[in-house]
């Protein structure tokens, strides 16, 4: 599972990001495969890359690295006075501040990780339906054939 890590409220610098992404790799978070820079797509007629704007991790599919990678947000997040906001790649989104409790976050990343995988498989459900054949043609007057 591919989760965004983006700050809530402002907008980040790319060094609070980097120190972001320094901390949760220091945390060796076992099923956290990747974390890197997750940037803007570029505005028309602009050249390279975007502006940083949030990070992206890659998430074994178990709840386990999703619960502790939170729990080290919370920690983040009661550090620096800010809210985080993880957000999936179908949409479904939690929102962390440093008033959360260990009991509503565990509730909330199982909300978050239910609603993730209904997405994605009702998703694939959609992308395997075969496309329906056309309507066939009325005839027009003066056509016959």
């Amino acid at each position: 599972m591919k989760v965004k890590i983006e700050y809530a409220k402002g907008n980040p610098t790319k060094e609070d990001l980097m120190a972001l992404q320094a901390f949760i790799e220091r945390k060796k978070i076992k099923g956290v495969s990747r974390i890197g820079l997750a940037t803007t797509r570029p505005k028309k007629g602009e050249m390279g890359s975007g502006i940083a704007s949030a990070l992206s991790a890659l998430i074994g599919s178990a709840t386990e690295p999703l619960t502790t990678l939170a729990m080290a947000l919370v920690e983040w997040v009661k550090l620096k006075r800010s809210e985080i906001r993880l957000v999936g790649t179908s949409g479904a989104e939690i929102c962390i501040s440093g008033k959360v409790k260990d009991k509503d976050l565990q509730n909330a990343l199982e909300k978050f990780f239910m609603q993730e995988k209904a997405n994605v498989k009702a998703g694939a459900k959609r992308a395997s339906k075969p496309t329906p054949p056309p309507p066939p043609q009325a005839q027009q007057p003066g056509d016959n054939k």
